[in-house]
């Protein structure tokens, strides 16, 4: 408990020199069950900017033949960020970053009800555009990769392995 009050003011002591603070919804929050939450906060004069991230969503599986749903995969995303700018100084730049991306697989049969769980919490490294729309709004596309990252889940209708972690940035919100 202390670690995470001494946490949260570190956090407090570098907004309050932030010069940009950004809060947006993303492209998965229109997904079944969608969430794709995002804060971010530069401090003054700096390339750097560090952000929190939670991105989860379902997606169903479907027999073929009957189109009768099969299994329920709930997916999450969460971590903390870091972008480096390339012109931190201009209404719009392309930027590195990286993030440590806890990623959560829930996948349930629904015949049985049965529930097959996998996690892992792995690096990922990317890129992408960041730019801004007037004095109040910004807008981020980019795609961050995690190569290494697997995850199995299994029932006793379906098993499913996910190769290599991604995270799709496309988003819009408002800046402070």
């Amino acid at each position: 408990m202390k670690r995470l009050r001494i946490a949260l003011l570190m956090l407090g002591l570098v907004t309050l020199r932030a010069q940009e603070v950004r809060v947006g919804l993303g492209v998965f929050t229109f997904a079944k069950s969608g969430v794709d939450l995002q804060a971010d906060l530069r401090p003054k004069l700096s390339h750097w900017q560090v952000g929190f991230k939670y991105v989860h969503w379902i997606d169903t599986s479907r027999d073929p033949f009957t189109d009768r749903v099969l299994t329920e995969t709930s997916q999450t995303r969460v971590g903390p960020f870091v972008n480096y700018l390339f012109r931190p100084d201009a209404s719009g730049s392309w930027y590195l970053g990286g993030a440590v991306l806890r990623w959560s697989k829930a996948e349930q049969a629904r015949f049985t009800g049965e529930v097959g769980r996998a996690s892992i919490t792995s690096p990922y490294l990317g890129g992408g555009f960041t730019g801004t729309m007037g004095r109040h709004f910004f807008y981020n596309v980019g795609l961050t990769l995690s190569p290494g990252a697997r995850l199995t889940t299994q029932t006793s209708v379906s098993s499913e392995t996910d190769s290599g972690g991604f995270d799709i940035q496309i988003l819009t919100g408002f800046r402070f």
